[in-house]
């Protein structure tokens, strides 16, 4: 989905509207797809729920989600903010549908919210009171509500933009400080400008918008529809050699967990085979770990070990390289031999890429390459730690992809993909907790899986950035803190909205 400002998002919505989707069916695909990811990901083990919303359509999303909840059995309390006479259209409809499942409190003035919001005990606030159309400074009832609702120790889930909130990033004076925003069929300008100060983690959920003619934006993220599109999958006719094979180089004595991780995250993204490389004494751990990975051992000796891999190159479709190699001349020859051998579509991160920033050579055009740094490894490729904001860290991502020729996907808050003749793409999944140790290893085992079964770099590069963070986003409500926990999510991730 584009990152696109509230004018062009609105006219999108009417222009579906006109084409003969009703403004009612986009409403409810909009509450249900964010009770989906309310129970299943963002707090899968929460028990009761508020709903906050206002008199118009955002409010009539939050009347879906709350009866969706309801549905499930869970407990949810419902709050509008002002008059119910003054509901109308969709949100109205909504409402009615609501009202025979849920006892509703009409809240009408400031203090009337403080007092409700200071003696209710739940585990989650769901946002709804405003949305893109909103311009101006708060009044005084939506004013209380916000303060009331930053002050509150639940969560917070807004739904499509934190109320208060300009959609376009304009300073606005008070608005709701969300965990986390699930924003509706396209991504808002807000989510770049303010995400970690107000929107929270940001997911993009696909209604059924029609798509901009022309959309002239920053950058491209992935909807979880468009990554269910993207994903390979295979049909009924499939067998292992058609679903491409994954030559996956990586591991030291001491870094044999680099390559059991990337591994493991290569065979759950689908490659129908994968073989790792790796030195002989890891080989009998790594067929303990993963029996259904197979193995070249190398020895160590560069000449013996290139003419074993000459032996071999026609039965890839892809290379992943680089984690847990050590940087010396052995590794460095390597290398050179990798990237000059018949296999089309590579992949390399860590010791691959300190290794070539150390002495840069030509890459072949007719191959297709794709590097994926953190910002440590960017600065030795480039000279320069990215910059902190979104925009800076495209800019600076897109000079050295279309510099070197290759894609880039530039790790970090947030995961920039950038190609030449792409638009830049940026990852909105994942949390902090990425930022340990293993959890490249499982990207680069993602991203050549999705290259070996047929995927372009750009595409495989922010598909696996999606899942992978995605993976991680399911694992941490419920303990998981490493590349292990990461790992063992990866599969449901990978089968989430299937």
């Amino acid at each position: 989905m584009y990152f696109l400002n509230a004018e062009k998002i609105r006219a999108l919505d009417s222009e579906t509207i006109s084409s003969g989707t009703p403004g009612l069916v986009l409403m409810e695909r909009a509450g249900y797809a964010a009770y989906k990811f309310l129970t299943d990901v963002f707090v899968p083990q929460a028990k009761r729920f508020l709903v906050i919303g206002g008199c118009g359509n955002n409010g009539g999303d939050g009347w879906v989600v709350a009866r969706y909840l309801i549905q499930q059995g869970l407990h949810c309390d419902v709050v509008i903010l002002g008059r119910i006479a003054k509901l109308k259209g969709d949100a109205l409809t909504q409402f009615r549908r609501l009202e025979r499942l849920a006892r509703i409190s009409e809240l009408k003035d400031p203090e009337a919210i403080r007092e409700y919001l200071s003696v209710w005990q739940g585990d989650v606030i769901i946002d709804a009171m405003t949305g893109t159309g909103f311009r101006g400074g708060a009044e005084a009832l939506l004013a209380s509500a916000i303060s009331n609702v930053n002050a509150h120790p639940a969560k917070v889930l807004a739904l499509d933009i934190p109320s208060g909130l300009n959609a376009d990033g304009a300073e606005s004076r008070l608005f709701v400080k969300a965990d986390w925003t699930v924003t509706f069929g396209q991504a808002k300008l807000a989510t770049l400008t303010e995400n970690d100060r107000f929107c929270g983690r940001t997911e993009i959920v696909d209604i059924g918008l029609n798509m901009p003619r022309n959309a002239e934006s920053l950058a491209y993220a992935l909807s979880l529809t468009e990554a269910r599109q993207l994903l390979p999958k295979p049909d009924s006719a499939s067998y292992k050699h058609a679903r491409g094979h994954l030559l996956l180089l990586a591991g030291s004595v001491g870094m044999g967990g680099a390559a059991l991780l990337a591994a493991k995250a290569a065979s759950l993204g689908g490659a129908g085979l994968v073989t790792a490389a790796v030195p002989a004494s890891l080989v009998p751990s790594l067929n303990t770990a993963l029996p259904n990975i197979l193995t070249l051992a190398l020895t160590g000796d560069l000449e013996k070990d290139k003419e074993m891999l000459s032996q071999n190159w026609d039965r890839f479709d892809a290379a992943a390289l680089g984690p847990g190699w050590k940087e010396d001349d052995y590794h460095k020859e390597l290398l050179r031999t990798i990237a000059s051998s018949p296999v089309k579509k590579q992949v390399w991160d860590a010791g691959a890429l300190s290794l070539f920033a150390s002495e840069p050579f030509d890459l072949s055009p007719e191959k297709e390459f794709l590097f994926t740094p953190h910002a440590g490894e960017f600065k030795k490729l480039s000279g320069e730690l990215p910059p902190p904001d979104d925009k800076g860290r495209i800019e600076a991502a897109q000079s050295f992809a279309d510099k070197v020729g290759v894609t880039l996907l530039l790790k970090g808050h947030h995961t920039a993909v950038c190609a030449p003749r792409y638009l830049p793409g940026l990852n909105l999944s994942g949390n902090p907790y990425l930022s340990t140790a293993g959890t490249g290893d499982l990207l680069l085992g993602l991203a050549g899986a999705f290259l070996a079964q047929g995927l372009k770099p750009f595409d495989a590069a922010l598909l696996a950035a999606y899942y992978h963070g995605l993976a991680a986003d399911f694992a941490v409500p419920l303990g998981g803190r490493d590349a292990n926990d990461f790992a063992e999510r990866l599969g449901r991730a990978l089968n989430y909205g299937g």
